[in-house]
């Protein structure tokens, strides 16, 4: 009985884990740090794969964000680098690059980019 309780809770895990990926980009969760996503993310794609851009408004400073993110995207299989202000991660064809935004006003903002590797 305990078996079949174990395997209700994983599966009911792995459902609700499929609702928490940012639309349009179904490899990277939506981690509960990210309050909001500001106004449409701007999407095209190319000839050599899709670029996406997202400014993520976040509840914590963008150092905590990456590093979060970072261990998140690891378990997914990605592979990142990454900086107090910056991260980059591949996988397969794809390259995720979070940044801070330029005017540096506020540290609790993040863009997440997803572009074709070179």
């Amino acid at each position: 009985m305990r078996h079949v309780a174990l395997l209700l809770f994983c599966f009911a895990s792995a459902a609700s884990a499929e609702d928490v990926f940012i639309e349009g980009l179904p490899d990277v969760p939506q981690l509960s740090m990210v309050t909001s996503i500001d106004g449409e993310p701007v999407i095209f794609d190319t000839p050599s794969g899709t670029v996406a851009e997202f400014v993520l408004n976040l509840s914590v400073t963008t150092s905590a964000a990456l590093q979060a993110y970072n261990e998140a995207l690891t378990g997914l299989g990605w592979a990142c680098t990454s900086s107090t202000s910056d991260m980059t991660c591949a996988r397969e064809e794809n390259r995720l690059v979070f940044s801070t935004p330029k005017d540096g006003a506020n540290t609790k903002r993040i863009i997440l980019r997803l572009e074709p590797q070179e």
